[in-house]
Order: structure tokens, then C-alpha cells, then sequence
């Protein structure tokens, strides 16, 4: 009877021990298991911290790429708007009406009045061609050059009509004061008329004005003076 109950006090004890070694595995695993769960879920936040401070990198890097061709562009721009120099000699046009004084660089031109038409008696030897008229301007032109200006008006005049046709300059007008073409030198004044035929039917519109100087430094703008009106 007491072998039979000793051994029945040593199996309850390891019975108990048994539990007791469950228990202390099981509360192991569970801290492992938590303590795995809480590395686990601070990885994510960590990861997540990397890759917003990686966006901000990115950021910064893409401003600061983006302020520098704007600099460069606004230098680009500041160096692009001085014309610089060098050219010699001037060009384009110059335009004034009757009564006004048109002035280059090396010469004025003034046309002051307009005879439309020219008279001309029945007896006079010269006349205009057939189907034309007579139309005089005067003239008055100076040198404002340091250089000689050959000044003439077969070669520094013409003339255009309003349905844009050339009027010629009549060699054999007699009317009022030829003008008289020659070398003018510096403060020189020409004056004179100058007589165009001109078609029936239209109007003298416009005297063209440039007289080429030997050289291509000087201003060579054309002058041209609205004679329509």
C-alpha cells in the first residue's frame, strides 16, 4: 500500500512539472513572438521615414535644377540685348512731304512747290509727247558731307506716278529754272525744277531722292517726298 501511493505522489509531481515546463516554453515563445512582431512592425516606420527623406532629397535636388537654366537664361537674355556696333554706312528711307526739309547724313532736300500741269503755249517748238503732260517740282539741294556730292538729276532722281509707273525727266522742258547739276561741295546749294511727263490720267505721287557717294561709309538712305497732294 505505501509503494503503491509513493508512486502515484511521484507521478502527480511530474504531471506537475510537465505543465510547469509548457507553461514557461509557451510564455518564452510569446515574448519572442511579440517582441518579433513589434521589430516588425517598427521596420515599416523606418522604412517609411527613409523614403520620405529620400523624396525630400529628390526634391531640393529637382529646384535646384530648375533655378539654374533659369539663370542661365536671364544671362543668355541680358548679353543678347546689346546690339553691338561695326556697321558702317546707314540704309532705309527717309520720307517728307512739299514744304518739308528731309535731311541724311549727307545731304537735305527740300521740294517747295509743284506746277501741275506745266503751261504751254501753242506756238512753242517743244512739247510733251503725245498722250503726256508737264509736271514740275522745285528743288533745292545741300551738301552737308566733308566729301564732293555729284549731284545729278538724271542719275540721283526719279520719279513714280500713282498707278506706280516711272516718270521721266524731260530734257526738253523749258520751264522756270533748270537745275543745275554739278559737284557740290560741303555746304553747297543746288536749286532749281525739275520737269517730268507724266501719262494723262495720272498723278506725279512720289520724287525719290540718293545720290551714291564714292564710298559705303557715308548715309546712303533714300529720301522720298509725297508730291500727291
Amino acid at each position: 500500500m505505501k509503494v503503491s501511493r509513493s508512486a502515484m505522489l511521484a507521478a502527480a509531481a511530474a504531471v506537475v512539472l510537465s505543465a510547469s515546463a509548457c507553461t514557461s516554453v509557451e510564455g518564452g515563445s510569446g515574448a519572442s513572438s511579440n517582441s518579433s512582431s513589434s521589430s516588425s512592425e517598427a521596420a515599416p516606420q523606418s522604412s517609411e521615414s527613409s523614403s520620405e527623406q529620400t523624396q525630400t532629397s529628390s526634391s531640393t535636388t529637382e529646384s535646384s535644377s530648375q533655378s539654374e537654366p533659369s539663370e542661365s537664361s536671364s544671362s543668355s537674355e541680358s548679353s543678347s540685348e546689346d546690339p553691338g556696333s561695326g556697321s558702317e554706312g546707314q540704309s532705309g528711307l527717309v520720307r517728307a512731304k512739299v514744304g518739308e526739309e528731309a535731311k541724311t547724313g549727307d545731304m537735305t532736300v527740300k521740294i517747295s512747290k509743284v506746277v501741275d500741269p506745266v503751261p504751254v503755249s501753242s506756238d512753242s517748238f517743244m512739247k510733251p509727247d503725245a498722250g503726256k503732260r508737264w509736271v514740275a517740282v522745285n528743288m533745292s539741294v545741300t551738301n552737308t558731307s566733308s566729301k564732293p556730292l555729284n549731284f545729278s538729276t538724271l542719275f540721283c532722281v526719279d520719279a513714280k506716278t500713282d498707278q506706280n509707273q516711272t516718270a521721266d525727266d524731260s530734257l526738253f522742258s523749258d520751264y522756270g529754272t533748270k537745275f543745275n547739276s554739278s559737284a557740290l561741295q560741303k555746304g553747297d546749294t543746288a536749286v532749281g525744277d525739275i520737269t517730268f511727263e507724266v501719262p494723262t490720267g495720272q498723278k506725279l505721287k512720289q520724287v525719290d531722292v540718293k545720290c551714291s557717294l564714292s564710298s559705303l561709309q557715308g548715309d546712303q538712305r533714300a529720301i522720298r517726298i509725297d508730291v500727291s497732294k
